[in-house]
């Protein structure tokens, strides 16, 4: 992988599962409907891995002034945006086993890619990362272990993020959203009554997956040298 060299967290969460589909009751209908009606403050993909892709942060760190570091720095802190999207507040607060603390949107175009990596923060190895699809279709697909799993509607699924992955689209956007959950016993639980999904094979779409994502830069991108130190020191 592309990637600088990690150390983990001696409090990593132990993740003993591949792709996890979870047991999830909230109807998320009413939650798609605002967020398709708010004028959202969508941020292009900071990490070489998901050039290409879009995100909108819901609860993160303070602000920092560098774009998308609120994943990075913190938790806890609402976005101002979600002073406009109540149901999806509800959502965060109450359709999982604890409130969430360090939400997202994920917004991946046709034709998308984001290369192998792992999530490579101390929050991110003491946290479980849960997708709940909110607009996707069967092309959109995440990778683990050579493997590719479509995240269907009215589940949420778990992976293990410690672990390179990466994913592809091929149809229409596909929009998901993202949250980490501290490793607690009531999360514990949560993902014990999840049934493993295997995924399928697919070597070539792995093989390029695995290669260097700065090689689908633009030359706008590379003519960028902020940019371009941030995405070679990632």
């Amino acid at each position: 992988m592309y990637q600088r060299p990690h150390q983990r967290s001696p409090r990593a969460a132990d993740k003993p599962y591949g792709f996890l589909r979870l047991p999830f009751e909230h109807d998320v209908d009413a939650v798609r409907a605002e967020l398709a009606a708010a004028d959202l403050p969508w941020l292009d993909s900071q990490w070489k891995w998901h050039l290409g892709t879009r995100f909108c942060i819901l609860r993160g760190g303070p602000p920092t002034g560098r774009p998308g570091d609120r994943l990075t720095n913190g938790s806890g802190v609402d976005a101002p945006a979600l002073d406009r999207l109540p149901h999806t507040r509800a959502l965060l607060d109450a359709a999982f086993p604890v409130p969430v603390a360090l939400a997202w949107l994920g917004e991946s175009p046709p034709g998308a890619r984001i290369h192998l990596h792992v999530d490579n923060t101390r929050h991110w190895d003491e946290h479980h990362r849960v997708h709940v699809p909110l607009a996707t279709n069967p092309t959109a697909r995440l990778a683990l272990a050579g493997r590719f799993q479509h995240f269907a509607p009215g589940h949420a699924w778990a992976f293990d993020n410690s672990r390179p992955h990466g994913a592809a689209n091929d149809g229409p956007p596909r929009l998901h959203l993202i949250v980490d959950l501290p490793d607690l016993p009531a999360v514990r639980r949560w993902l014990a009554a999840g049934e493993p999904a295997e995924g399928e094979p697919d070597r070539a779409l792995w093989t390029e997956l695995a290669t260097d994502p700065l090689t689908r830069l633009t030359p706008a991108q590379r003519a960028d040298p902020e940019l371009m130190a941030r995405l070679r020191a990632q």
